[in-house]
């Protein structure tokens, strides 16, 4: 099984800030959604060598999960801190869910803050271009080098992501497995699937924060998030 931890250089099959990987009658994903990496799943599985899939970044909401608060627009592919996405065959997502999932920004402060994650973004990107890491900026200012991805591949421990179920479509199993470093101890891994057929994890990133896991069958990308 393929696994790597505490990526920091990029390779081949990882591409940095990538463009146009919203399907052209979604525009306003990109107004919450922002491309962090694209991922070859060929590093993972070589059959699916060519699929690409992308991690995101949220930015949104100030607090809470995204998806509080905007029960009324949930469907079986969204709900509280979770959502999914359809890969294309062009390899561009497809938001499965309706737009007012999304929590409008009613409120100054909530400008403020996406106009300044967008900011960041965008010299994250600029950095990128010009040294090929990825830093993340504080609020005095000053940029702090960040991983990657934190995880790549493998699986992923049971955290506090899973204390909101899945939307509908998908089910979650929790399952105990041995430690291969401790045969006396055993580890909460997780189980995603979705009409029987299962997900695997593709990378976790934002400092084990963004999870994204993936289905081959159904090209569905689907995004938790942990806030340890």
């Amino acid at each position: 099984m393929f696994r790597e931890t505490d990526i920091k250089e990029l390779r081949r099959g990882l591409t940095p800030f990538p463009q146009n990987i919203f399907v052209d009658d979604q525009p306003w994903l990109a107004d919450h959604l922002l491309p962090l990496l694209s991922i070859d799943l060929g590093i993972l599985r070589s059959e699916l060598a060519g699929t690409v899939v992308h991690m995101l970044s949220l930015v949104g909401p100030i607090d809470g999960y995204i998806g509080d608060g905007t029960t009324e627009f949930h469907n079986e592919f969204t709900s509280p801190n979770w959502f999914a996405l359809q890969l294309t065959e062009d390899n561009r997502y497809r938001f499965l869910g309706q737009e007012g999932y999304f929590q409008p920004r009613t409120h100054l402060d909530e400008e403020k803050y996406a106009a300044q994650v967008k900011e960041n973004h965008a010299k994250a990107r600029a950095h990128a271009e010009k040294h090929g890491r990825l830093v993340s900026y504080l609020r005095s200012g000053e940029a702090h080098e960040e991983n990657w991805l934190d995880i790549l591949g493998g699986y992923f421990w049971a955290g506090n992501w899973v204390t909101e179920p899945p939307p509908g479509a998908f089910t979650l199993n929790e399952v105990d497995f041995p430690d291969d470093e401790d045969d006396d101890e055993d580890i909460d891994q997780v189980e995603l699937s979705y009409q029987g057929r299962p997900f695997f994890p593709v990378a976790c990133a934002d400092g084990l924060t963004t999870l994204l896991f993936y289905e081959p069958e159904s090209r569905t990308a689907l995004f938790t998030f942990d806030y340890s």
